[in-house]
């Protein structure tokens, strides 16, 4: 990914590691937030905690030194069983994986930065490569407004926000066939724009009231293109619950508290509807909506149930899809299998009613298997996937683990 044109100036402004008041914001997993840890501080209850009024912290002292900066570290690899060649044999293995490496730091009580880079291997590349997968400058006037500016995850739906670090499942939904690009480029996967890496250059002002019971989310993004149209986008956001703090979000909390989450977004970009590359048809305005809900209920010493859906309609002639619908289950068992548990989970996916003329129906079926050791932080994962696209039968078999290191 190239670097967005507005880097350069923000650089020069990028502030601030986060304070203790804000600890929700900063991030605790690779590359943002752990809702789940910092949940496990306060008791289960299912009456929204209602926070003390937002106070700003107290500008250091000329005499005191600066915040230090603090780090994390996350690696995510797997071994894909699946056939490039023919993907509906799983007779041949390949490697996939990412290493992310997070610093955040503090130069002033209302300013804040946040750098990131991620190094990426599998069968799309025929190398390691390494790029800038996080850039922010953070403008923190108050709880319930922020202004983010640079390389950041895109607001589109809770997917965009969790990221494969605090997603449930290994893979992103939308992720029919492992070997096509995704992207904000021409012709990406079924559902909401989530950019390259899952980020976009661009502008957030998001807030929340209540600790998180409510958040809204206003993007613009592809600034690093001035000669295209930006894409915008708007998420709203309530727990009913409890609150779910910070920028960031997550798909389970593991039995830290229960959760009943509804969101809804939207995306509008001119001239993003577009061909592949060669094709003589012309590109049109691309225009999304989607919902979403996740209901989390149990506890560590019950077991947790989790249940998610979501719910994406496009617009566009040259859209892959014009519907796409997610619905999953999970179960973290309530037993200690050596020093983790597992977790039972199943995502049945579908998109279909394409008006390109190479469209055609996608449907997925997720069979996952995780071993949870620490939340999101630890965890190892077994999941057979079985796709039809577009009248092709895909199958896989992936085995995958995740660390990530506390924060330093």
């Amino acid at each position: 990914m190239r670097l967005p044109l507005l880097s350069t100036a923000l650089t020069v402004a990028l502030a601030a590691s986060l304070p203790g008041p804000l600890r929700a914001q900063t991030p605790t997993y690779v590359p943002d937030p752990a809702p789940a840890v910092e949940s496990a501080q306060s008791a289960l209850s299912i009456t929204p905690q209602l926070p003390a009024p937002y106070t700003p912290p107290a500008a250091p002292s000329p005499a005191e030194p600066p915040p230090p900066i603090a780090a994390q570290v996350g690696t995510r690899s797997a071994v894909r069983f699946q056939n490039p060649s023919a993907l509906d044999k799983i007779n041949d293995a390949s490697l996939e994986g990412e290493a992310d490496v997070l610093f955040w730091g503090q130069v002033h009580p209302y300013l804040q930065w946040q750098a990131g880079f991620a190094g990426n291997l599998g069968p799309l590349t025929s190398a390691a490569s390494a790029a800038l997968l996080d850039l922010v400058a953070k403008l923190e006037f108050a709880e319930a407004l922020h202004l983010w500016v640079g390389r950041m995850p895109m607001a589109s739906d809770r997917a965009s926000l969790s990221t494969v670090w605090a997603l449930s499942t290994w893979t992103m939904p939308g992720a029919y066939d492992p070997f096509a690009p995704t992207g904000m480029g021409s012709r990406p996967t079924p559902g909401p724009r989530r950019g390259n890496n899952n980020r976009g250059d661009g502008a957030t002002l998001w807030g929340q009231v209540g600790g998180g019971t409510f958040k809204y989310y206003l993007g613009v993004f592809g600034l690093e293109q001035p000669r295209t149209s930006p894409l915008y986008t708007a998420r709203l956001v309530l727990s009913l619950l409890n609150p779910e703090p910070g920028f960031r979000a997550s798909s389970s909390y593991f039995g830290t508290k229960d959760v009943l989450a509804l969101g809804v977004g939207a995306q509008h970009r001119a001239g993003d509807s577009r061909p592949p590359a060669g094709d003589t048809w012309p590109a049109n305005d691309f225009d999304e909506v989607n919902a979403d809900l996740l209901l989390e209920l149990g506890s560590p010493s019950s077991g947790v149930l989790d249940l998610e859906s979501a719910i994406a309609k496009m617009w566009g002639d040259n859209e892959l899809a014009k519907y796409q619908f997610v619905a999953l289950v999970s179960y973290l068992m309530p037993i200690d299998i050596g020093f983790g548990r597992l977790q039972p989970l199943l995502r049945f996916q579908r998109a279909a009613l394409g008006e390109a003329s190479d469209a055609g129906d996608f449907t997925s079926i997720d069979a996952q298997l995780g071993y949870i050791i620490d939340g999101f932080r630890v965890r190892l994962v077994g999941d057979y996937q079985y796709s039809r696209v577009r009248g092709h039968t895909q199958n896989a078999i992936l085995l995958g683990v995740q660390m990530v290191s506390h924060a330093k």
